[in-house]
């Protein structure tokens, strides 16, 4: 079932309704690492919360966040490939695992709030970092939002009403998000669906 009713910040009603009751993640003040300093990601954490699901229809996993340190943090330069391998330096920039599919994750930026997706098998050479994935914490959850609403049509044993799916699916979230129409994390996932 699909709605035309897409928030740029999604409450709890709204995510719940698509996820399932207690898809959510809240955690209190102490709950969220002091390397989180963007202001809107603690704030959407504390208030409305993030979903810790597995949206098997593609592969998207977020349980981990509900974990003792599920958002650990981590040096943003060094996974980056931005700092150099003697440099014993403490870190300055944070980011975090939101989101894992197979080996590739989507990271909270620490900062900015920003989500970028990270591909650990490139760290070494500088090409960890592949680029933006979504605008922010709050949108990363309107996206998976709007695959859990989709799941059922995109897994549908039906070719005609799965592609149907996949194109609506895809267009909805570029629409809310741009950065989804450039992001190989996405992509992968549509062109799997398809």
């Amino acid at each position: 079932m699909q709605s035309n009713d897409t928030p740029l910040i999604p409450d709890a009603a709204w995510l719940e309704k698509r996820l399932g009751e207690g898809a959510l993640w809240r955690p209190d003040e102490a709950g969220l690492p002091a390397e989180l300093t963007d202001a809107q990601s603690r704030e959407f954490l504390l208030t409305v919360g993030f979903p810790a699901v597995r949206l098997d229809v593609v592969g998207l996993d977020t349980r981990h966040v509900r974990d003792e340190g599920g958002l650990e943090p981590f040096d943003a330069d060094e996974i980056y490939g931005n700092r150099y391998p003697d440099d014993d330096s403490p870190p300055e920039k944070f980011c975090f695992t939101v989101a894992t599919r197979y080996d590739q994750h989507l990271m909270l930026e620490a900062a900015d709030g920003g989500i970028t997706h990270y591909d650990p098998n490139g760290w070494d050479h500088g090409e960890g970092w592949q680029g933006p994935a979504a605008d922010s914490l709050p949108r990363l959850a309107v996206l998976l939002g709007l695959i859990a609403e989709s799941s059922n049509a995109l897994g549908s044993a039906d070719e005609a009403v799965r592609a149907a799916a996949v194109t609506d699916l895809r267009e909805r979230m570029a629409d809310l998000d741009p950065d989804v129409d450039e992001s190989a994390f996405w992509g992968e996932i549509f062109e799997d669906l398809g």
